[in-house]
């Protein structure tokens, strides 16, 4: 039995080494280059998906801004938008973090900047994007809406619903839409439109008057985007980071880009990982180092 648990924690301790090792020695030998050619410290955020909360990526701002060490940020979006309020605190974030520390941020999209992800853009000091990227979208939605009392009628199934306030119960499926509901939506998504056009006139320097143009929900190629000063240039990643080389930077100085911190494996393994907690983090760090030291407790003692 002891020789079946002698071989159990020496294989967990080999299975762990394994995953921690490589890492480890990465760390040690960057630590190393970096001493002997110092890089110029450069934050790289990356949006890929649709922005529903704005916690994580507010951290990160406020982060990388706050950091003296780092000399610009890089945001990268891949991305079709999100909720109005969310993209739109995040755009507002960017700017007032940018008059608290100042410090320079460019945007590079190769696919895809519409909508709230555009919003965002617009607050950063330049924009490039590939010829063939989508852009645009500037304009507001309320989320479809599928009225199914009909259908449930056909069925002879009946709903009840319990509100307080006239207009409480406009968006529920169950119900008919009145016309002055009608119009209470057509206002609040006018609010949002209006909004959201004349913080990109005030960003971009664009005519609000000519907002038909550029905004009313059209969306460009990054070829269009530019004749219309919706975005500054088009290129690849690289055009962007040499942007930063030689205009923001001043020096051809190689450029160490700073990217979030990944899970380990232990988090990894068991999902104990959530990007919006650091605690929660640093708690998975402590128990993954724990485990290490435990193993090796045991290791020793067999």
């Amino acid at each position: 039995m002891s020789k079946i648990s002698e071989y159990l924690k020496n294989f967990l301790f080999i299975i762990i080494l394994l995953q921690v090792a490589p890492p480890i020695l990465r760390q040690i030998k960057q630590q190393w280059v970096d001493s002997l050619e110092p890089k110029n410290q450069v934050a790289l955020i990356t949006i890929n998906n649709t922005i529903t909360s704005s916690v994580h990526y507010s951290k990160l701002l406020q982060k990388y801004f706050k950091d003296t060490e780092i000399k610009a940020i890089l945001l990268k979006i891949d991305c079709p938008g999100g909720a109005a309020g969310t993209t739109q605190a995040l755009a507002y974030e960017i700017a007032q973090l940018k008059k608290e520390h100042p410090k320079p941020i460019v945007t590079y999209s190769e696919n895809l900047c519409a909508s709230g992800a555009y919003y965002m853009a617009s607050m950063t000091d330049y924009i490039v994007t590939t010829g063939s990227c989508i852009v645009g979208s500037i304009g507001s939605k309320i989320a479809t809406q599928f009225k199914v009392k009909n259908l449930l009628a056909d069925y002879k199934v009946q709903t009840v619903s319990i509100a307080t306030g006239t207009h409480k119960d406009a968006l529920d499926p169950f119900t008919d839409l009145t016309d002055q509901e009608l119009q209470m939506l057509q206002k609040l998504t006018d609010d949002s439109y209006q909004q959201f056009t004349s913080d990109i006139a005030k960003q971009r320097h664009l005519p609000l008057q000519n907002k038909d143009s550029w905004a009313n929900g059209k969306i460009f190629s990054g070829q269009e985007a530019l004749k219309l000063k919706l975005i500054d240039a088009v290129g690849n990643q690289q055009a962007a980071v040499e942007y930063i080389k030689q205009n923001i930077l001043h020096s051809d100085r190689e450029i160490k880009f700073i990217k979030p911190a990944q899970p380990n494996q232990f988090q990894q393994w068991f999902k104990q990982y959530d990007d919006d907690d650091e605690m929660q983090f640093a708690l998975s760090e402590s128990l993954f180092t724990g485990l290490i030291k435990a193993v090796k407790k045991n290791l020793i003692n067999v």
